[in-house]
């Protein structure tokens, strides 16, 4: 009977969930339900002592066990890191350094590829050698070798705990690291905004094109036609200019006529002016024997009156003939005058007959000038008349090719409005995979009743600060509605939560990343709520600006994460 009931207390005593021990909050849960005391810390002690004798010894079974189950050995797992993961085990205090022990041990162990389930399966079978050796090897009553055993079993239900804890914190940071790689991937996609806007530019450049194109085309039919019309006239001119040419050649040559009979008539003329100069020469002759003949007449007549009546005879004819030499002499100054007047009228012709020989011989030279001016006009206006048909021709050839283009860009704005709209499809579509991989993300980590690791909550901040800006984007294109109010302060999100804990701050509140954290941190969360202010108000360029600045932080938020989980690593 007092079997029956030691035994009942015995086991009453392995299903209590309780301990005496007071540990950091992540150990306290696992000591309770381990119903790890006082007691078991001093047994385990007593045990690590005990075991110390025995050979072979605890760290030489333990990394047996941990060599046979994994197919390449790490040679840096030696005796030493095991003798010392077995000291805290037995001999350490249940705090936080304990805790950290721990789980450097099974980080090591992750480290060097031993999964989950080898490491539990070892940790098991090395239990069942450590109980066995109580019972065979130790010779403890069974009492003592009990509450020996019933202790050691409450140090590695914790350690079990510990690992299993460990080991799902790391796939849970592997699982929200994927997730979070999935999101920034995802929302590195995020420019397919601008490439939506862009081809709703290009469309309606396009279209601007397209408009512009049939303008030209209709501009370039025009310029064909009036062209055409220039060839005709300009054939025209072609054909008047030659026969102007050869009508002022003809000139030209009657022109030259002309000179050669006014160079005659100038040398004509130059002999009547000797003749008249030798008349002149002749009456001053005659003029002067006239006059002589009077001054005779009139000595006559005085002789003669000396004569008397002998002289009368001879006194009538000297009489006479002085009134003939008085009459030559009067008819001479008459014949004198008009022979003076003819001299100064030849003279007046001879220098208009040479003035307009001049003129004449100046307008020939022009003529002559002109007439090669007039050669070069004439090919001149046969080159213009060539020109500007083959600008006809090639005219009619450009409106047939702006008319292929026109046709050729309305074409492809059909293609740019395919692609907008595929591009439409594609950002909703990608919005839509963006909110199933956030709803995986947030059921993964519910799901889960294990206390994150700082590496966790650094990766699922990555992903909430990746997401908000994701949904800042969204916002842009009207897939999702924010309202200013719903972009909270920077304390009160995930990573505002993490960074103002006080355990946090004490490990790394000192570097200068983490502070430089909370300004940028800061910056997403001021210009993500102008974004959705100013989306609000219509003002898109601003909110465009906005989600510029912010993606400008978030660089440097992920630069500083990624600095801070080096730092906890």
């Amino acid at each position: 009977m007092m079997v029956i009931l030691r035994s009942k207390m015995q086991l009453d005593n392995l299903l209590k969930r309780e301990t005496d021990l007071q540990a950091p909050n992540l150990l306290q849960s696992k000591l309770t339900f381990a119903n790890f005391c006082k007691l078991d810390q001093q047994h385990l002690h007593q045990l690590y002592e005990h075991f110390t004798s025995l050979s072979p010894s605890l760290s030489i079974t333990l990394h047996g066990l941990l060599i046979d189950s994994i197919e390449s050995p790490p040679t840096g797992l030696n005796s030493t890191i095991i003798d010392s993961y077995l000291k805290n085990l037995f001999c350490h205090a249940r705090d936080t350094e304990y805790l950290q022990r721990s789980h450097e041990f099974f980080h090591l162990l992750h480290q060097y590829q031993f999964d989950n389930g080898r490491v539990m399966a070892v940790l098991n079978e090395f239990g069942f050698i450590v109980h066995s050796s109580i019972l065979q090897r130790a010779h403890f009553k069974p009492a003592k070798a009990f509450e020996f055993m019933k202790s050691f079993n409450s140090a590695m239900t914790v350690e079990l705990q510990l690992a299993a804890e460990y080991y799902e914190q790391q796939s849970l940071e592997r699982i929200v690291s994927e997730i979070t790689g999935l999101v920034d991937s995802n929302a590195k996609i995020m420019y397919m905004k601008d490439l939506i806007v862009n081809i709703e530019r290009q469309g309606e450049e396009l279209q601007s094109s397209a408009a512009a194109t049939e303008e030209i085309a209709t501009s370039i039919a025009e310029v064909a036609t009036t062209s055409a019309r220039i060839s005709e006239k300009t054939t025209d001119s072609v054909e008047f200019a030659s026969n102007s040419k050869k009508t002022i050649e003809n000139a030209l040559s009657q022109i030259l006529q002309t000179e050669q009979r006014f160079t005659l008539i100038s040398e004509t003329f130059a002999k009547l002016q000797e003749r008249v100069a030798d008349i002149e020469q002749v009456v001053g002759l005659i003029n002067s024997i006239a006059t002589q003949t009077n001054l005779l007449a009139l000595n006559a007549s005085i002789e003669a009156a000396r004569a008397g009546e002998h002289g009368k005879g001879f006194a009538v004819v000297a009489q006479e003939v002085r009134k003939l030499a008085e009459n030559t002499v009067s008819a001479l100054d008459v014949a004198s005058d008009n022979v003076t007047h003819l001299k100064s009228y030849a003279d007046d012709v001879s220098t208009s007959i040479t003035d307009t020989s001049s003129y004449i011989h100046i307008a020939s030279s022009e003529a002559n000038e002109s007439l090669s001016m007039l050669n070069a006009i004439v090919e001149a206006i046969e080159e213009i008349n060539m020109d500007i048909t083959n600008t006809a021709a090639i005219s009619e050839q450009q409106a047939a090719s702006i008319d292929q283009i026109s046709h050729g860009m309305g074409f492809i704005n059909e293609i740019q409005e395919n692609i907008y709209t595929y591009g439409t499809s594609t950002s909703a579509a990608v919005y839509d995979l963006s909110q199933e991989l956030n709803a995986f993300r947030l059921d993964t980590v519910a799901a889960t009743h294990t206390e994150l690791s700082s590496r966790a909550l650094l990766q699922l901040s990555k992903a909430d600060h990746i997401l908000w800006k994701w949904r800042i984007y969204n916002m842009l294109i009207g897939l999702e509605t924010i309202r200013p109010e719903d972009v909270g302060s920077k304390l009160a999100c995930r990573l505002g939560k993490w960074y103002t804990k006080e355990d946090v701050r004490e490990t790394l509140g000192h570097l200068p990343a983490y502070t430089e954290l909370d300004n940028h941190h800061g910056d997403v969360h001021e210009f993500a709520k102008l974004a959705a202010t100013h989306y609000e108000q219509g003002n898109m360029q601003a909110a465009e600006d906005d989600l510029k600045q912010i993606e400008k932080a978030s660089v440097e938020v992920l630069r500083l994460l990624d600095e801070l989980m080096t730092h906890l690593d």
